[in-house]
């Protein structure tokens, strides 16, 4: 379950040949803060249609910003997001950026039998293609709960018509070398020799271990330099990094969950009141795409583990959206979300 070794330099002196300033990838969990699994705990499943949902104000910020930047990115969509918004789906495509699953309900791959796990795809799969039209290819489940555990997603993903996933953070207890070892973009095996493209989210040797530079919660926690320094390093190795963050992840005025414990809220509430300048100080300093546009090849019409450094981006694309007023400040919180 590893990239060939010619593959993996072909990538490298591909990337060093196309780009002085290599393009990374740049995606988005597109999730409510209710639904992060670090609060699952605090919060039931149940009550979630009773929570006021933060993405319309965040997840237009976030637009605003990329077009800002004239980035690109991916947008791993939620099923139940879809549903709720999906005149917001519709706009993230519109704006060039790429539509794929998050799932549906934010269930860990772990938690869900496969019948469970092909229920729920294929659900989130043709809501997303409802509303934008177009085929899904990509796949992220949540919290990179992919294990070796759970390989038999390998023929769902593929039965369903999906070419890449993007589940697999390697490091710490996320690391299960049974399943894959690989830093870089790698192809997994289904039962039948299929391939299934992984794109890892990516980390930083040091001392022979891996340290997470991706983003998300690392990026809010470990001090910006690190991240800076981890990004580099693999652009000077020739490979593009693979980063991600949350729209709430720059919304400090969303609502607080006071019941949950100290070490959940200090995980999801931690320097958000800054995360949006390192954002912007991230995306002035590197270059970024998704990763249709960094790994789909027009020629083999498949994603590649060959980086095709190909961007989409035209002046037709960027057509800035309408800017949105500033959230208000939440005085009131909701009775159950209060201690």
């Amino acid at each position: 379950m590893k990239t060939f070794p010619d593959d993996l330099a072909a990538a490298k002196l591909a990337y060093k040949i196309s780009s002085s300033r290599p393009v990374n990838a740049l995606t988005i969990d597109l999730e409510d803060w209710f639904h992060v699994t670090n609060f699952e705990k605090s919060i039931s499943r149940k009550r979630w249609d009773y929570y006021p949902s933060r993405i319309p104000h965040t997840a237009p910020r976030l637009l605003d910003l990329l077009a800002e930047y004239e980035v690109h990115a991916t947008f791993f969509v939620l099923g139940c997001v879809a549903r709720r918004f999906p005149a917001l789906v519709r706009r993230i495509d519109r704006a060039g950026h790429e539509i794929a699953s998050h799932g549906d309900q934010h269930r860990l791959l772990t938690d869900q039998t496969a019948g469970e796990f092909k229920e729920q795809l294929i659900t989130s799969r043709d809501v997303l293609e409802d509303c934008v039209g177009k085929k899904i290819h990509g796949h992220r489940a949540p919290s990179y709960s992919f294990r070796k555990s759970t390989d038999w997603a390998i023929d769902i993903l593929l039965e369903c018509g999906f070419q890449y996933d993007s589940s697999i953070f390697p490091f710490g207890s996320r690391l299960d070398s049974k399943l894959s070892d690989e830093r870089f973009p790698c192809y997994l095996r289904s039962g039948a020799g299929e391939k299934l493209l992984e794109i890892p989210l990516s980390t930083m040797r040091v001392l022979g271990t891996n340290i997470p530079i991706a983003g998300g919660g690392y990026f809010r926690l470990l001090p910006y330099w690190i991240t800076h320094r981890g990004i580099a390093k693999i652009n000077q190795d020739g490979l593009p990094a693979i980063t991600y963050f949350h729209p709430w992840e720059i919304d400090p005025h969303q609502p607080r969950v006071e019941i949950a414990g100290w070490l959940s809220k200090f995980r999801h509430y931690y320097d958000l009141e800054h995360t949006e300048t390192k954002l912007r100080k991230l995306l002035s300093e590197f270059r970024f795409d998704s990763i249709r546009n960094i790994f789909w090849s027009p020629d083999s019409e498949r994603y590649e583990t060959i980086p095709q450094n190909k961007s989409a981006r035209t002046e037709e694309t960027w057509k800035a959206p309408a800017k949105h007023a500033e959230p208000h400040h939440q005085d009131e919180l909701l009775p159950e979300l209060k201690a």
